[in-house]
């Protein structure tokens, strides 16, 4: 196994060449988890893993987790099986609502149940592909990925994600921006007014994925912001890096400031920010990456062709590597993280 540093993303970021999933021991696979956590991106180069494989892999480092699932699953009391909603009036007790029913026929048609043989798989399809009828048989099936963290509008989220480019993706790339090297380059007065600010989150159709159909604009809806939200701006990854929360998919304004005043300030930040010294872009050259990348301090996109690109993607929380990680510095939201988690365990609800 041979480790080395991706360029662009400043004190972060390594790629593994040369690593054997089928003679790979489990203490090893930790220790690369514990890496990972304090790379934010992680790239193994030409893995030899199947989507089963993939999936048990990443379950070492900790549970898949989705909130939107999460949130069903309080609200049904407990889900048992998921084709209890397009059978029952209602699940215990409850009655089923037509938006959760549509929800749910959305979402099932992009699990990787077939490919994991897992009917309750953790893993989503990522795809450009489609059925005969053009329906998608994944997410972000069209038009171009900006930047964005996922769930970024939830107290809670997935800090953790994983992309398995499994076929078709010469020729389109998977993008990176890492946020502590430029929170840590700013002047001591504005990192202090940053260590203050919260940021007022709403969800916006489009933001993410112009162009993007109603029924998958309504998943990314109840995934990344489904109500308004007010959250920090500055948080810690699992690894304890200090960074910025700044999912420019779902901001919307600065507790206690206009709007056009939060706007010149979001402004400073993008040009600041995004420039090439925090930014990887990985092109891929062959099929089989495995990118692993932190989901709280760090952004990432989608470039280049997408029609016959086959991805497994997974979000998880680091419950084996990092238990007791609380992504928020300052109260309130430090405790409310600590008593919505305890409330519900973020186990894939599924």
């Amino acid at each position: 196994m041979k480790i080395s540093k991706i360029p662009g993303l400043g004190r972060f970021g390594i790629f593994i060449d040369d690593l054997d999933f089928a003679t790979i021991s489990d203490e090893e696979w930790l220790e690369i988890g514990r890496l990972h956590l304090s790379s934010l991106v992680t790239i193994i180069r030409n893995v030899n893993i199947s989507p089963t494989d993939y999936e048990t892999q990443m379950s070492k480092w900790g549970h898949p987790s989705s909130t939107a699932e999460v949130r069903l699953n309080k609200k049904y009391k407990g889900i048992d099986n998921i084709e209890d909603f397009f059978t029952k009036d209602s699940i215990n007790g409850v009655a089923v609502s037509d938006d959760d029913r549509k929800y749910v026929s959305s979402i099932s048609n992009l699990l990787a149940v077939e490919e994991t043989g897992n009917p309750n798989t953790g893993v989503i399809k990522v795809t450009g592909k489609k059925t005969p009828s053009g329906e998608p048989l994944g997410m972000f099936a069209e038009g171009e990925l900006l930047w964005h963290s996922n769930e970024s509008g939830n107290l809670v989220f997935a800090p953790g994600v994983s992309l398995l480019a499994k076929s078709g993706v010469v020729g389109s790339a998977t993008g990176f921006i890492t946020t502590p090297d430029w929170y840590e380059d700013q002047t001591n007065s504005f990192r202090s007014e940053l260590d203050e600010m919260i940021i007022q989150h709403q969800f916006e159709p489009g933001r993410i994925n112009p162009g993007l159909r109603e029924e998958q604009d309504g998943i990314m809806h109840r995934n990344m912001c489904p109500e308004p939200a007010e959250l920090p701006l500055v948080i810690q990854s699992p690894g304890s890096i200090k960074g910025i929360h700044y999912s420019i998919n779902t901001i919307h304004s600065i507790k206690g400031m206009s709007k056009e005043d939060s706007q010149s300030v979001f402004e400073h930040i993008d040009k600041t920010l995004f420039v090439d010294k925090y930014i990887y872009d990985h092109w891929y050259k062959q099929d089989n990456d495995l990118c692993l990348f932190d989901n709280s301090v760090t952004l990432h996109r989608r470039l280049g062709g997408i029609t016959n690109r086959m991805c497994y993607r997974i979000q998880y929380i680091f419950s084996n590597l990092a238990p007791s990680w609380n992504p928020y510095l300052t109260e309130p939201f430090a405790s409310r993280y600590i008593e919505e988690r305890t409330q519900n365990s973020m186990h894939n609800a599924y």
